[in-house]
């Protein structure tokens, strides 16, 4: 088991690098031009190239990346073009909004999952379990974007009960933070739930069908005890790894919500980076990004080797 763990440890560096290349190469060919986004369509030659010079874009994309990979890993992602300013402060004041939308969103998708996914495998080939797969169906198929405005039209413009959008810093105000995070974190998480109530379902069909299952059953154990004792502890166990790979998609997913309702996170810095064409800004956001994804895939793997033996039994 120690050399497996130590194996996907070492394996983790070369897929960050190439990550990041991938990244690098993916924003400087862009079309657009980054001194005329800077300085405007009326730029002289001149002023362009003397930007360019300045900022080294004039350079081989492969000298670009080296210096900007040697920065990056020791925090320094350079200087917007536009505002003149660091980006690596900006992008950690904004990091804590992602990551509490993403964490809430979560909640939300995991506590749908559990709870349908559950009732819609007891139910199996059941009336119960048709409605919910069809739920969860919708739910998977519909965009974050459109479900986030459906939201916003019900809940803050016709009801009045939440604000359209807007971040307020929850050590300024708690209530007034969470109130601004409902509407938000129900439309991402909703989404991501479509694919983890029938992974749930899945899971929990395969424990119901085990042998001490009918063994719990012929004792005259109630259904309830059933599942919460016997079944949905051991269905937990694959759900909960997949669930946590969803984490890192949900990072991921927050570039258009985050504009939708106006927070101040890393995926609305993303498209300010995109509608600029302001490169360091883009790259240290979507680096952040990526960053997030595969270090949760790395911890995922990890727990899901120690914690189940069959796996490492398979690999060697």
């Amino acid at each position: 088991m120690i050399r497996l763990i130590l194996i996907r440890l070492l394996t983790f560096v070369p897929t960050v690098i190439v990550a990041s290349m991938v990244l690098f190469v993916a924003v400087n060919v862009v079309p657009g031009s980054a001194s005329k986004a800077a300085l405007g369509i009326y730029a002289t030659p001149q002023a362009v190239k003397r930007f360019e010079h300045q900022h080294g874009l004039d350079r081989p994309l492969v000298i670009q990346y080296v210096e900007w990979a040697g920065k990056a890993v020791r925090g320094n992602f350079g200087m917007s073009f536009q505002n003149a300013v660091a980006v690596g402060p900006e992008v950690k004041k904004r990091l804590p909004v992602t990551l509490q939308l993403a964490g809430m969103a979560f909640l939300v998708a995991v506590g749908l999952a559990i709870s349908l996914g559950a009732l819609a495998g007891f139910y199996h080939q059941r009336l119960p379990d048709v409605c919910i797969t069809s739920i969860a169906t919708l739910f998977g198929s519909v965009p974050n974007f459109w479900l986030a405005t459906l939201l916003i039209y019900l809940f803050s413009l016709h009801l009045g009960w939440l604000p359209t959008g807007g971040y307020v810093p929850y050590s300024e105000d708690l209530v007034a933070n969470l109130r601004g995070m409902i509407l938000p974190s129900i439309a991402l998480g909703v989404v991501s739930s479509g694919l983890l109530i029938r992974i749930m379902r899945t899971s929990l069909i395969e424990v119901m069908s085990a042998h001490f299952i009918e063994t719990a059953q012929s004792k005259g154990i109630s259904n309830f005890n059933l599942v919460i004792r016997h079944a949905l502890r051991n269905a937990l166990i694959p759900f909960l790894t997949v669930s946590a790979v969803e984490f890192g998609f949900l990072v991921g997913g927050v570039v258009i919500l985050e504009d939708v309702f106006r927070i101040p996170g890393i995926g609305s810095l993303v498209l300010v980076g995109i509608i600029n064409r302001d490169y360091p800004v883009l790259l240290a956001a979507a680096m952040v990004i990526t960053m997030i994804v595969l270090v949760t895939n790395l911890l995922v793997d990890l727990l899901a080797t120690m914690i189940d033996p069959r796996q490492v039994r398979a690999r060697n």
